[in-house]
């Protein structure tokens, strides 16, 4: 008996636990499974009410990775403006100089040697049709054969825009034409000849938009990337060479933020732009082809709104110092065409077809590269162009997709390539004898207007929904007009730039708008509004120390954005506005740091960061 007692009670005890154990994990299931219905049923279901337009600029995600400093965002609703104020302010001191831990600092990106990543360019399809092309002597040690030329053929059958449209956002199909330039002229009236009504419900942003911060982090991806995967050239020349050693000089380049022309704040890395622009200087050699018939190579307009391209084309092929007639010598190889000429020469109207413009271009190179040996070496990698028109991207896609593109028209979601495409200012010129003629603006303690803006309400969709919101006087701080009266010399439109703390720079169809350069050229800060615009010379420029960028989700916000930003903190900017400056000037000479050496020096800088023997 005293043997059969020990061992009941070893059986009844494993039973005990077993039995516990299984109440247990009976207790666990029933709370996972039926808790929270049970909690939710003692409350009423009343859905949590959602604004109109809703937008949390801090909570959005398109924002996580920018910093609280940045002016594009918003404090959270339980922070007040003052507390934004000290925050903005306490990462500078009185100088500007940086005083803020770096995870608290706007990104600047402080080694923009390793930036750059590899999204591949998008490819677009085109036709051919050979250009009339002027075969020119080059001596060069060639031996194939020149090809042949045909008159190209206007081809129906494409949308008048090659560019791929938004789905989710409202466009126009018909064929516009920026050079009407004075569309955005001004007058101190208030009247507001057209707004177009916006559906409160309309959508206006498309789930793919890329922050500046992002934009950031991918040309430093881009810069690696495209780097180990550039296609070697089929020989090695002494500019190869020349290259290598040129970027590492810049890639080793000594700290040096105290030079008084180049103000550290406002670029990415102050001693690697600087290294970097003196090694252009110092070494650069570029080769222009003189093929091809005007007006489409080498005639360019120097004024109205594509006038960047032709200021440069006209500037690179009248220069000594950096043009070499030995193409041998040459580290990069410029085509020199126009966009706009293309585009005016040969595009059928009301053909809705862009394909003989592809492929003009597409002879002009079969041309050169038969002609000549440079095309083929590098497949174009150390070719480039420089283009305007709204068209360029999807014209020269696919068949310069391996070429350094200087777009105006610089959409991530069109192709824009980083690390290996830059940014083309666009600049309108109202009058190519005085490119300079009324520079300059009132000082910050003399501007009046909170924020200003003035152009063709029905250009792009991204204006009315703007003009929706703050157009005919809805707020006296800001002066938002549609098309204004024509006045004499355009001088109250440039009244309103030159006294404005802000200048609203919305898109038009395409992401590029020249009021950005014109924010600029009158000292005012550019507050840009245009989802996926790359801003010029993005390479070396900290566009966050200078400007306000605004998603377009976030117009209804646009003055709480603005108002957020403190006074010290705006004045800031605005002194910084007018130390960049000098980088968007044209000069009938061209001078240290302007912008046909910007242009030039971005171009060059893609380059040696690709270069791989």
């Amino acid at each position: 008996m005293s043997y059969v007692l020990p061992w009941l009670w070893k059986v009844e005890s494993k039973r005990l636990l077993w039995l516990l154990g299984l109440t247990f994990a009976l207790i666990v299931t029933f709370q996972y499974v039926e808790l929270p219905y049970s909690i939710s049923s003692l409350f009423s279901p009343t859905k949590i009410p959602v604004l109109r337009n809703s937008t949390s600029l801090v909570g959005d995600r398109t924002h996580h990775n920018s910093t609280a400093m940045t002016p594009t965002f918003l404090p959270n609703s339980s922070t007040s403006k003052d507390s934004m104020e000290v925050k903005v302010d306490q990462i500078f001191d009185s100088s500007g100089n940086n005083t803020a831990p770096a995870a608290s600092l706007p990104t600047s990106d402080p080694s923009p040697l390793k930036e750059n990543a590899t999204a591949p360019a998008a490819s677009a399809a085109a036709p051919a049709a050979l250009p009339v092309l002027k075969s020119s002597s080059v001596n060069e040690n060639v031996t194939a054969q020149e090809a042949s030329a045909k008159a190209p053929a206007a081809l129906p059958g494409l949308n008048p825009s090659p560019l791929k449209q938004n789905a989710t956002l409202p466009t126009t199909s018909q064929v516009h034409d920026k050079n009407s330039t004075k569309e955005d002229v001004g007058s101190a009236s208030s009247l507001v000849r057209f707004v177009p009504e916006v559906k409160e419900n309309a959508k206006t942003l498309d789930s793919g938009v890329m922050s500046i911060t992002e934009m950031s982090k991918q040309l430093r991806r881009n810069r690696i990337s495209l780097n180990r995967l550039a296609k070697r050239p089929k020989w090695v020349t002494k500019p190869d060479l020349e290259l290598l050693q040129a970027k590492h000089e810049i890639e080793n380049a000594p700290i040096d933020n105290k030079d008084p022309l180049l103000y550290a704040p406002l670029y990415r890395n102050v001693s690697i732009f600087k290294r970097s622009y003196e090694m252009m200087e110092k070494m650069l050699k570029v080769y222009v082809y003189k093929e091809g018939d005007k007006p489409i190579m080498h005639t360019p307009p120097l004024g109205g709104i594509y006038a960047s391209e032709g200021w440069f084309m006209k500037l690179i092929e009248s220069n000594n110092k950096f043009v070499t007639e030995d193409a041998t010598k040459a580290h990069l190889f410029y085509v020199p065409f126009s966009s706009r000429m293309l585009e005016e020469t040969l595009y059928v109207k009301n053909s809705h077809s862009h394909r003989n413009l592809i492929k003009y271009l597409k002879d002009y190179i079969d041309f050169i590269s038969t002609k000549y040996p440079f095309w083929n070496r590098t497949s174009g990698a150390d070719h480039f162009l420089a283009a305007c028109h709204d068209w360029a991207p999807a014209e020269t896609r696919r068949h310069f997709s391996s070429s350094i593109r200087a777009l105006c028209n610089s959409d991530v979601k069109e192709g824009f390539v980083f690390g290996k495409d830059t940014s083309l200012p666009e600049t309108f010129i109202r009058d190519p004898k005085k490119p300079l003629s009324n520079i300059g603006g009132k000082s910050a303690s003399k501007r009046p207007t909170l924020a200003f803006f003035a152009g063709k309400p029905d250009h792009g969709y991204v204006r009315p929904i703007l003009l929706s919101y703050w157009g005919n006087n809805k707020d006296p701080d800001l002066k938002i007009f549609g098309k204004l009266p024509r006045s004499k010399g355009n001088k109250n439109y440039l009244q309103f730039m030159k006294t404005s703390k802000y200048c609203i720079c919305a898109k038009g169809y395409e992401v590029n708008s020249p009021r950005v350069v014109e924010a600029i050229f009158y000292d005012c800060v550019p507050v840009i509004i245009s989802d996926n615009f790359v801003p010029p010379f993005f390479e070396a420029l900290n566009w966050e120390s200078f400007a306000v960028f605004v998603l377009e989700k976030d117009i209804p916000n646009l003055k709480k954005i603005l108002m957020s930003i403190s006074e010290r903190r705006y004045r800031q900017m605005q002194m910084r506005v007018k130390r960049v400056q000098k980088h968007f000037l044209w000069h009938v000479k061209p001078e240290k740091y302007d912008m046909f050496h910007m242009i030039l020096h971005s171009v060059w800088f893609n380059r040696v960061f690709q270069i791989s023997v």
